[in-house]
């Protein structure tokens, strides 16, 4: 049986929801009204201090809903939202299967990146990146130059010729750096004080204190016990009204 829906939203609900081939479902299949995902198409390549501004203007919000690395970037624009709306405090902040963001998890994900590509990065370039996490404009440069060579690597060892590889390595590498920007603006962002009303959402085997689920990764936001606790959420802190 489906659940119960809402009627609608007081006032719209901003969602940070990193595009991208996941197996997991996203924040949209929960069904919730009046979503907005700022993160539909996600900003350049920019410094963790410039991120936040480069998503598209917020506007008067109900709440901030999160997935997993996106949670410390929607902490504090929950509580920019609450400055500049009407509540003076953070909205009310929904997160789903937090995760921190650590240097290693950059590292990770830039390592994931060459993977892709059919290659395996160097020790020495690896220790290159991880002295620059905590300069992350040193950080996005070297990761671009060595992005874009490695790009020209698989590209030439596939039969690509120079103004193939010239034309591919571009995007290639942006859409890497987009997704390389946003885990360091999520690593560089500290929490907001005060923190507003908060749910913590948890699929079965995510570790974490919250509202935990008993429904494996991919399915927590298609589940509907998640849409009720969320939505049970929502409506007492006034971000959806009642049937």
């Amino acid at each position: 049986m489906s659940p119960k829906r809402a009627a609608g939203p007081a006032r719209t609900l901003l969602v940070l929801d990193y595009p991208g081939e996941r197996p997991e479902a996203r924040v949209c299949e929960l069904g919730l009204p009046g979503t907005r995902d700022l993160l539909a198409v996600p900003p350049p390549p920019v410094t963790p201090d410039r991120y936040l501004s480069a998503l598209p203007a917020p506007g008067p919000a109900g709440a901030v809903l999160a997935y997993c690395a996106a949670a410390p970037l929607a902490a504090a624009l929950a509580a920019r939202v609450g400055r500049e709306g009407r509540e003076g405090r953070s909205v009310p902040l929904v997160l789903f299967d937090a995760e921190p963001v650590t240097a290693a998890t950059v590292l990770t994900a830039y390592r994931d990146t060459v993977a892709q590509l059919g290659l395996v990065p160097g020790p020495a370039e690896l220790r290159e990146l991880a002295a620059c996490v905590a300069d992350p404009g040193a950080f996005l440069t070297t990761a671009r130059a060595r992005l874009i060579g490695h790009v020209g690597t698989a590209l030439g060892a596939d039969g690509a010729d120079a103004a193939d590889v010239a034309d591919l390595a571009g995007p290639m590498t942006d859409a890497a750096l987009r997704w390389l920007a946003h885990l360091l603006a999520a690593h560089h962002t500290p929490p907001p004080s005060p923190a507003g009303p908060t749910l913590r959402i948890l699929s079965a085997h995510t570790p974490g204190d919250g509202v935990r689920i008993p429904s494996d990764r991919a399915e927590l936001l298609r589940d509907p016990r998640t849409y009720r606790a969320v939505a049970s959420f929502l409506t007492a802190h006034g971000a959806l009204t009642d049937d």
